[in-house]
């Protein structure tokens, strides 16, 4: 498999693409006294929104999602009967996720700085798969191809920020491919057929 050497202008227009494309949602998390808080959220598009809460450990302790696409959410949340810890308030809007650390102690709720996330761009167009993300984490990004019978290839794309590349997939055997890219604490799927 080939890397395509993208020129520069397709990796503006892509780069472009993706932060038009995506959600853009704004969230506050504003404590209200020493056990409950609300969460605010608003979007310019109407959306399913998804709300977990997570210890630092990742085991969820909480999950909620919309019934119908709404561009606001508002709710109070009561966290006196949350152990005391660190533990993450997640706000999912379809591909954008809102991500707020926040400490439970007897002296009551500590709110960290809200952090937004966004979902890689993958697209296959005539042989070729172009993939755009933003690494704001910087962390160690690894891809990986799969087909019916495994791995197929397997790359390391590195730890930069704006991570935008191309593989040419024309040698590729027809047939239907699982692109994942991964770093240590997620994984985003791209399926496509060839």
């Amino acid at each position: 498999m080939k890397t395509i050497k993208l020129a520069l202008t397709v990796a503006a227009l892509a780069f472009a693409t993706i932060t038009n494309a995506v959600e853009k949602p704004k969230m506050n998390v504003i404590p209200l006294n020493s056990e409950r808080a609300i969460v605010a959220v608003t979007n310019e598009n109407p959306a399913i929104f998804e709300v977990s809460i997570e210890t630092e450990n990742g085991e969820l302790v909480y999950y909620k999602q919309t019934n119908e696409a709404v561009t606001d959410f508002k709710q109070v949340y009561d966290f006196k009967d949350l152990a005391a810890g660190n533990y993450v308030l997640n706000m999912k809007v379809n591909d954008t996720k809102l991500i707020n650390d926040f400490e439970v102690s007897g002296n009551g709720i500590e709110v960290g700085e809200s952090k937004v996330r966004f979902a890689p761009y993958f697209d296959y167009e005539n042989g070729e798969l172009k993939l755009s993300y933003l690494n704001f984490d910087k962390e160690n990004l690894k891809l990986y191809f799969y087909n019916n019978e495994g791995l197929v290839y397997q790359t390391r794309l590195g730890r930069e920020f704006n991570i935008t590349t191309g593989y040419d997939l024309s040698k590729l055997d027809k047939g239907s491919y699982r692109v994942v890219l991964a770093s240590n604490d997620e994984e985003f799927t791209y399926n496509l057929v060839k």
